[in-house]
């Protein structure tokens, strides 16, 4: 059954994944592994190389980010279809929005 989700920012709490990476699970999808997450990275901070079996939906709404050999501004949005692998670097402090329907496989484990 669906239901409508309400979070307001006090429980939104961030959780360290990475070395200067913290993610808001701000839902988790029903009927499978997607997710519909808030990323914080500091400034240098790197996501590994991972793939989205569902895609992934990023909007950065502060800083600079390189995604593969991408650079996202504040206000970009960027659809990398499933199967399209890359990594993140965090060029300035950033923060975006980003939507995992089919949920996040890491590749290298460094």
């Amino acid at each position: 059954m669906n239901t409508t989700t309400f979070r307001p920012q006090q429980d939104q709490p961030f959780e360290t994944v990475a070395p200067g990476v913290q993610f808001s699970f701000l839902r988790r999808h029903d009927g499978g592994n997607g997710l519909t997450v808030l990323v914080r990275m500091e400034k240098g901070a790197h996501a590994r190389r991972h793939d989205h079996p569902g895609g992934e939906e990023t909007y950065l709404v502060s800083g600079r980010l390189r995604i593969g050999e991408r650079v996202l501004s504040p206000g970009d949005y960027l659809w990398t279809a499933p199967g399209e692998c890359h990594d993140g670097y965090a060029e300035e402090e950033s923060v975006f929005f980003v939507v995992l329907p089919g949920g996040l496989d890491v590749l290298d484990a460094r």
